[in-house]
């Protein structure tokens, strides 16, 4: 081996053992950084590393394998999770979405109930007001009914009606005696001359039209009505005893020619009657002072 050999190679030694003090240094820094990092390894309770530089590399890369792999587990647990979580969410914004259109929908339905209880309360309001003014009509006209009932009864009470009747009997009986006196002279005289006189044997023969003589036909009898109650259907005619009229008869009652009812004769006097107006009858035809003919149901009228 020559010099020059020999000297390559001693130099390629010691670049060698340069390159190698090199690479001890340099590996040496990174194992003293990667201790130095790792010295959390040793006093975690998950890892519990040793000092040791190797074993603690050892144990470092089996733990943490094995707690990268079950956090990751738990990552694609908690994934799996999320996803659920996002699923109910979007489930749960379509409802959210389905009940704000219900709402809107109820708004709406609020809107329209509302303007129809505004309009029906606008009604209500108006019938209330002809309500009450029908009610204010109702009460005037009730008045007024009361003051014409208040009239009618003053117009023929009880008291009145007596009166008229002792009233009119009186006026009856002065006109029998002045008749019987009369037909006492009318015979007197037939019998003392044999002849009648030329006047006749009744004074009164000829009522005039105001008077409230009776008027006999052989089946009717016209007359007058002297009081009329309305209230109680009950009519006091002109006529009675003396004109041949019985209690509980039955009467048609004629207007001018025209049927206007029937009466029943409930009381009779001598000159007067009171009869009860039957149903269907006109009463507004029974004035007082009005001229009626009464007509029997049955029979004639009897003679005194």
């Amino acid at each position: 081996m020559n010099k020059s050999v020999n000297l390559a190679i001693r130099i390629l030694g010691i670049v060698l053992a340069i390159t190698a003090c090199v690479f001890a240094y340099l590996l040496k820094g990174k194992v003293d950084a990667g201790m130095k990092n790792t010295e959390w390894t040793v006093t975690d309770a998950e890892i519990a590393a040793p000092k040791q530089f190797e074993k603690r590399m050892e144990v470092i890369g089996s733990k943490l394998k094995n707690l990268v792999d079950e956090k990751r587990t738990k990552i694609a647990e908690l994934e799996g999770v999320k996803k659920d979580l996002e699923a109910d969410v979007a489930d749960k914004k379509t409802k959210i979405e389905g009940l704000n259109a219900k709402v809107e929908g109820l708004e709406g339905n609020v809107a329209e109930l509302t303007r129809k209880r505004d309009e029906i309360t606008s009604q209500l309001a108006d019938i209330t007001s002809k309500k009450d003014s029908l009610t204010s009509e109702l009460n005037s006209i009730k008045q007024e009914l009361v003051k014409e009932k208040e009239k009618t009864a003053n117009m023929f009470t009880k008291e009145q009606l007596d009166a008229e009747i002792a009233k009119t009997t009186k006026a009856e009986e002065s006109r029998n005696s002045v008749v019987q006196l009369y037909a006492q002279l009318y015979n007197s005289f037939l019998s003392s001359t044999g002849s009648k006189p030329s006047y006749p044997r009744d004074p009164l023969s000829q009522p005039s039209v105001n008077s409230l003589q009776a008027e006999f036909a052989p089946e009717t009898v016209k007359t007058r009505v002297v009081r009329l109650d309305s209230d109680n259907g009950l009519v006091c005619f002109s006529v009675g005893e003396l004109n041949g009229i019985k209690a509980r008869s039955v009467f048609k009652v004629q207007v001018d020619g025209a049927e206007v009812g029937k009466v029943r004769i409930e009381s009779v006097q001598a000159a007067q009657c009171i009869a009860q107006i039957l149903i269907d009858s006109e009463v507004g035809q029974f004035s007082d002072g009005a001229v009626v003919t009464l007509e029997p149901i049955s029979g004639k009228i009897a003679n005194n």
